[in-house]
């Protein structure tokens, strides 16, 4: 059967997201017993033991359904915003689908950063409408002047991640209120926070309470990352009351698990362990840069638990090289960026071990100009 003749026409030019190996698909390949996992920007050590006990006395009750208000009232003490206020999805990317099949149909168009969060654009394709492109600025990051430039009388939404998932590059607190000082107020803007407990410097502050100020700007953050719980898909937005009840009107029942709600309440009651795993992405990633700097490696880095490396010509060998000795990193080929690779934060152990298999593979490779020679 033809499938491309029953599908809705949007559909047929898309292409799936395609998230970075596994552990346990690399240890299928490869029969490595020992797998380092580098690539998707995960928490580097598990739960603590009050989220998984959560999580195993949520399990007794797993033959009801959930109830997320507990989360949700929790959730808005800590924000000090009102539970009204607060949408929950499957990972903050189920609210980001979720607002552009909302807000977004063929006759708009949604502005987007050259180097913004690749899985967007398939969003904004399903529904039939136009991505409008704003070159990105330094570090990867976004330009707000272009990202402006961009929006016309169809734009109904401006999608940004800040710090971005390419290179962490945040937008820093004045940047950010010029965007939404100079946005329409017909035009909505999204930003997506998932590392936004990461950020330093001059980044925006207390961005949950914009959307109290400002009804057309929506946050969304996520569990995934500083609250190391990945593998249960928790995210939220926040975002003007109004706004959510049109939202609730296209969400799934139930799109959080049981499981996954006690876990992620007991997270936000364990802080200690969220400033463990940020304090080991601000150490981490300063091992990694210096590592790097250190091998003449450029890296852009950014105020996320990653940096963004570039190895010219001797990326794919590096990344593949270090695929066979078991340690997944994530190359950039989404980007259209063939010489990057990111590199998540891990234990000061695992980043030593990544480092010296680096810096062999790196005497391994020959230099460009000498192979362009022939010698």
């Amino acid at each position: 059967m033809d499938w491309s003749q029953l599908v809705v026409p949007s559909l047929r030019s898309l292409n799936p997201y395609r998230p970075g190996i596994t552990e346990e698909k690399l240890r299928r390949d490869t029969g490595l017993s020992e797998i380092f996992k580098f690539s998707s920007n995960e928490a580097p050590v598990p739960p603590s033991p009050a989220v998984t006990a959560a999580m195993r006395d949520a399990l007794a009750q797993a033959n009801r359904y959930p109830d997320a208000q507990a989360l949700l009232d929790k959730l808005a003490q800590r924000l000090r915003v009102p539970a009204s206020q607060l949408v929950l999805g499957n990972g903050s990317i189920d609210v980001i689908a979720s607002l552009v099949r909302a807000f977004v149909s063929p006759q708009h168009n949604v502005v987007l950063s050259e180097f913004g969060y690749c899985a967007y654009p398939a969003f904004v394709e399903e529904q039939g409408a136009m991505v409008r492109l704003a070159a990105s600025g330094r570090h990867f990051g976004h330009d707000v002047d272009r990202l402006l430039a961009k929006i016309d009388l169809r734009s109904s939404m401006v999608l940004v991640d800040s710090p971005t998932n390419l290179s962490g590059h945040a937008l820093t607190a004045r940047e950010l209120q010029r965007l939404i000082d100079n946005l329409p107020d017909r035009v909505l803007l999204v930003l997506d926070e998932a590392y936004a407990e990461f950020a330093d410097g001059d980044a925006p502050r207390e961005t949950e309470q914009l959307p109290l100020r400002h009804p057309n700007v929506v946050v969304t953050r996520t569990f995934s990352k500083a609250y190391g719980l990945a593998a249960l898909r928790v995210g939220y937005g926040i975002a003007d009351a109004g706004l959510i009840r049109w939202l609730n009107r296209i969400r799934p029942p139930f799109p959080v698990s049981r499981v996954a709600l006690a876990g992620a309440s007991a997270a936000l009651d364990d802080r200690a362990h969220v400033e463990h795993i940020v304090a080991l992405a601000r150490d981490g990633r300063r091992l990694l840069v210096d590592a790097l700097d250190a091998m003449n490696v450029a890296v852009v880095e950014g105020s996320a638990n990653f940096v963004l490396a570039d190895f010219g010509s001797a990326a794919r060998p590096v990344y593949e090289g270090l695929l066979a000795r078991g340690f997944i990193t994530r190359a950039m080929h989404a980007y259209g960026l063939p010489t990057h690779i990111r590199i998540s934060v891990g234990t000061p152990c695992e980043i030593e071990q990544l480092v010296t298999a680096m810096q062999g593979l790196l005497q391994a490779t020959p230099p460009v100009h000498a192979i362009e020679e022939g010698v």
